[in-house]
């Protein structure tokens, strides 16, 4: 499974480095390499390689297709059906779980537009536009600024700016920074406040294997999940969706992926990649085991725990996997070694140009000692901004509300990054929705963030005194969460009201609490956002404008969560002795599962040896190609060169995991469901005809 690029990992190992983004080649002689804005797509390389070069109308038509939901997904009709993966509906089809309806285990499929179900709290958005707003930014920074300094001002106009779009067009505008802050874009989105769940399948058909396979390949995943817009509390009808190819891809044919991949550190500094293999990631990967744990022991409790930890600990095993894949990369001498080698190649250059060194030279020694602070303030990072689950929860709810309150009465360019203007639409939506808390459950996570805290800090620490106030962390935890009303949607929305005023005098634990800690944790993030952020910004952005100086501009930015085409071929590789195929099929699900002993995660799903005779069991079900992707990418429409949806990603293998740091095309594949599994899902083992017949009427 492809992990998700904001909001989902617990206890993800927190790097303090921002990314550069220059390269050291031109990359049209670098295979199917690339996550390139849609603003600067590799016309040359595409030409090149496969002789077939987009039209612009090609790809707005595409980018209009194509949806923003902390995930990836896109349009597959005119009435606003949206296709995405089923561990991207996950988190939906939990909230709106109960012990009746587990639509997480048993799976869901609307009759009709009338059992669609609405989904609390969730927007969607479609890029409409991008421009590039460099000058605006850079603009704002007075001469002789120091690097905090800088990025305040900056922060400041891009606030202006985004505040501005939502104004004069009444779209939401998101300022990204892209090449280490040496470019700066105006993203501006179309948004859509009201999704409903239309139809996923039951866990087992999505996660065939369970974790053994994930990461793997061969794969037999119907890893895919419906919902659809509304507008008006009507269907939304698009002018952009995808049209289906009913006759899918084939071996060697061109593809594209349109998605939101979410982090990339490919051209970070060899000091910083050490820092993380060194210190940020092993820390972070032994706090997720041990997390891991305590769901597991939290599960076998009964079936209703079980029930109540699953997603949870489904994204933790994946989140788990996948860092541990990263980890090898960066412990891998040979990618380690060419990396030095490109960082010395690019040093050198600046070092022969007296210009060039002058401007440049010291970034990537101001960059070192912004780790160096890093290093020696560890501590504050892990154990305060991290402490009950990153701050996700119900104590989590708490300093968002509190924040508000306090947030609110300034300026907006003096806010803290998340509430201004622009963005409270989207906290109130969030924190006032309506979804299921289980306090059993958080006791557990929260009672080991305190406990960690208290380990790392030590019982004299003031930030301990305060959060603890003598209490054992289990104790703490416990009355906290008996205490607390904040699991009533009822409550919060009382307390945000006429801008949050009532929360200075909520006696509400948790938010007492929340209040308690938060001048600490402002403290705290202001000090690295001005002691790392904000000078590795400052440098990085130098070690950009070097990269293009000495090897040109025909590169693309790594990763920010925001759209991106990627390209590739459908193909399998190598591996050992053998070939892996590009395809699999419906026929490889009975074959995998008699193989075990059709027992636990390899047993056939139910409803699909229900209907064995009716599948037309060669059809391709997962495929693979080159195509360059990572962690955000899940539920990225696949199309061919005419731009009809022939897949939807949903993994890579475990050889792409190093692609954080270096793209390799010799076995690193992107994973996707075929679009005729998806078809003859819907039609053969679901009786949700109606929907595939929508996708293809559509398509006419």
């Amino acid at each position: 499974m492809t992990v998700e690029k904001r909001g989902v990992f617990l206890f993800r190992a927190i790097t303090p480095v921002l990314v550069a983004a220059f390269c050291l080649a031109s990359v049209a002689a670098r295979a199917d390499e690339g996550m390139w804005t849609y603003d600067h797509v590799p016309a040359k390389q595409l030409e090149a390689r496969y002789g077939f070069v987009p039209s612009q109308a090609w790809l707005d038509h595409l980018r209009l297709s194509s949806v923003d939901m902390y995930a990836s997904a896109s349009f597959v009709s005119k009435d606003g059906l949206i296709l995405t993966n089923h561990h991207v509906a996950l988190g939906a089809a939990q909230r709106l779980s109960t012990p009746e309806h587990n639509y997480v285990r048993d799976g869901f499929v609307a009759q009709d537009l009338g059992h669609e179900i609405p989904v609390p709290g969730m927007t969607i958005k479609v890029l409409e536009s991008i421009e590039d707003v460099t000058p605006a930014v850079n603009g704002g920074v007075k001469p002789g600024a120091s690097p905090a300094e800088a990025r305040a001002q900056r922060e400041a106009q891009i606030t202006s700016i985004e505040n501005d779009c939502m104004k004069k067009t009444g779209l939401k505008g998101q300022v990204v920074t892209l090449y280490g802050g040496a470019k700066y874009a105006l993203y501006r989105y179309k948004e859509y406040s009201d999704v409903r769940l239309v139809f996923i399948p039951e866990l087992q058909a999505a996660f065939f294997g369970g974790d053994d396979d994930n990461f793997t390949y061969p794969r037999y995943d119907l890893d895919m999940a419906m919902l659809r817009a509304y507008e008006n509390g009507k269907p939304a009808h698009v002018e952009n969706y995808l049209k289906v190819n009913p006759e899918g891809a084939k071996d060697g044919d061109l593809v594209f992926v349109s998605g939101h991949p979410g982090r990339t550190d490919r051209l970070q500094t060899l000091a910083m990649l050490e820092y993380a293999r060194d210190a940020a990631m092993p820390f972070g990967l032994n706090r997720m085991k041990e997390v891991r744990a305590l769901l597991k022991a939290y599960s076998s409790k009964g079936p209703e725990e079980a029930r109540r930890a699953r997603t949870v600990l489904y994204f933790m095993e994946n989140s788990i996997k996948s860092m541990e894949g990263e980890l090898r990369g960066l412990n891998d001498p040979e990618l380690m070694a060419k990396k030095r080698s490109q960082e010395d190649a690019l040093r050198l250059a600046v070092e022969k140009s007296p210009e060039l060194s002058k401007e440049y030279g010291d970034a990537w020694k101001n960059v070192e000692s912004a780790i160096e602070w890093a290093r020696g303030h560890e501590n504050d990072l892990r154990y305060k901004m991290d402490v009950g689950m990153g701050g996700r929860g119900l104590l989590g709810t708490a300093l968002q509300i509190v924040r508000y309150s306090d947030e609110v009465s300034k300026p907006d360019q003096e806010r803290l990054e998340g509430y201004h203007e622009a963005e409270l639409p989207d906290l109130l939506r969030w924190v006032q929705a309506p979804a299921p808390v289980y306090k059993d459950l958080e006791e557990v996570t929260l009672t080991y963030g305190f406990e960690q805290m208290l380990k790392g800090l030590g019982p004299d620490d003031p930030f301990v005194k305060a959060v603890l106030q003598g209490q054992q962390p289990g104790a703490l935890a416990k009355s906290l969460l008996e205490g607390t009303k904040l699991d009533d949607p009822a409550f919060r929305k009382k307390l945000l009201e006429n801008k949050g005023k009532a929360v200075a005098k909520c006696d509400d634990p948790m938010i007492t609490l929340a209040r308690r800690m938060d001048p600490v944790l402002r403290e705290t993030r202001k000090a690295f956002r001005d002691h790392v952020e904000a000078v590795e910004e400052a440098a990085l952005t130098k070690v950009a404008k070097a990269g293009f100086a000495v090897y040109g501009t025909d590169t693309y930015p790594d990763a920010t969560g925001t759209l991106r085409l990627a390209f590739g071929k459908v193909a399998g590789y190598p591996q050992g002795t053998t070939l892996v195929p590009p395809f699999t099929t419906f026929y490889g699900i009975f074959d995998r599962a008699y193989g075990f002993g059709n027992k636990g995660d390899f047993s056939v799903p139910a409803r699909t040896a229900a209907h064995q005779a009716d599948i037309d069991l060669k059809t391709p079900l997962n495929f693979v190609c080159t195509a360059d992707i990572t962690g955000g990418n899940s539920g990225s429409p696949v199309v061919d060169r005419e731009g009809r949806l022939v897949g939807l990603v949903f993994d890579g293998n475990a050889q792409s995991h190093p692609n954080t740091f270096v793209y390799d095309e010799y076995q690193a594949r992107c994973v996707a469901v075929d679009v005729r599994a998806i078809l003859e899902a819907l039609r053969k083992i679901y009786g949700a005809g109606n929907l595939a017949d929508e996708m293809l009427e559509s398509s006419r």
